[in-house]
C-alpha cells in the first residue's frame, strides 16, 4: 500500500473519488464504478464534475492543483487519478 506522508493510501484516494462519483451520479450503480472507470469516456462526471473534484481532492489531501492536474492521462481511470493524488502528496 502506497501511503502519503500524512497516512493517506491509494485505497483512500480510490474511495474518495469513488465517494464523490457516486453522490454526484445517484443513478450510476456502486458496482459499475471501479478502479477501472474512465474518467474520460464514461458518463461519469461532466467537465463541472471533474473541477469539483479537483477542487475537493485538493482540500482533503491538501495539495495545490496546478494546470498539469488537468491532464487527460490522469483522467483515464479512478486507479490513475488516484496515483496522481498520492504522487502530489509526497511533493507536499
Amino acid at each position: 500500500m502506497v501511503e502519503t506522508q500524512d497516512g493517506a493510501s491509494l485505497d483512500d484516494a480510490r474511495a474518495a473519488i469513488r465517494a464523490f462519483i457516486l453522490g454526484r451520479s445517484p443513478g450510476l450503480a456502486p458496482e459499475a464504478v471501479t478502479g477501472q472507470t474512465s474518467l474520460v469516456t464514461s458518463d461519469a462526471l461532466d467537465s463541472i464534475g471533474v473541477l469539483d473534484l479537483m477542487m475537493e481532492l485538493g482540500d482533503r489531501f491538501r495539495f495545490e492543483i496546478e494546470e498539469d492536474a488537468f491532464a487527460v492521462e490522469h483522467f483515464e481511470s479512478i486507479d490513475a487519478l488516484a496515483a496522481y493524488v498520492v504522487s502530489k502528496r509526497h511533493q507536499a
